[in-house]
């Protein structure tokens, strides 16, 4: 199939932006303190589900070695986890709870959000702490926004 040169670029273009979005960012990561041992939630709340009803919609969460530490997938309702991490559902946010952080476990997680065409990625660092104990806490993370169309 014959394309222009312009219908040619379109993928690259498309591409690089998308690698740019990721390299440049949209703003801070949220640090978290934590504690080796410790157990720890954090907060992904995205805007998909503000005003409406979304059903098909899927989560993941990326530990800093970009391993998958959870998987949702709302229309099927499916949740899988890597033993020692869990998450919970509810229209609007998707939380990951780390059981018993681990020195693996220190670093920026990635939850990643799409719908569709569009995705957003919310960063979270996990920092270690040697300071007092915080045995159970929850933060949120900063969103990435990007759409496909």
């Amino acid at each position: 199939m014959w394309r222009t040169p312009l219908q040619q670029a379109a993928p690259a273009a498309l591409y690089f932006g998308l690698v740019l979005s990721q390299l440049v960012g949209g703003g801070s990561v949220v640090r978290v303190p934590c504690r080796p041992g410790e157990q720890v939630t954090f907060q992904c709340s995205y805007h998909y589900e503000d005003h409406e009803h979304v059903s098909q919609l899927s989560v993941q969460w990326r530990n800093p070695n970009n391993e998958l530490l959870c998987h949702y997938i709302k229309h099927k309702a499916f949740q899988n986890c890597t033993m020692g991490y869990a998450i919970a559902y509810s229209p609007g946010s998707i939380a990951l709870t780390i059981q018993h952080a681990k020195m693996d476990d220190f670093g920026v997680h990635i939850c990643s959000v799409s719908k569709r065409h569009e995705f957003s990625d919310y960063s979270v660092e996990l920092a270690r702490t040697s300071g007092e104990s915080i045995r159970s806490s929850n933060y949120s993370a900063k969103q990435r926004t990007n759409s496909v169309r």
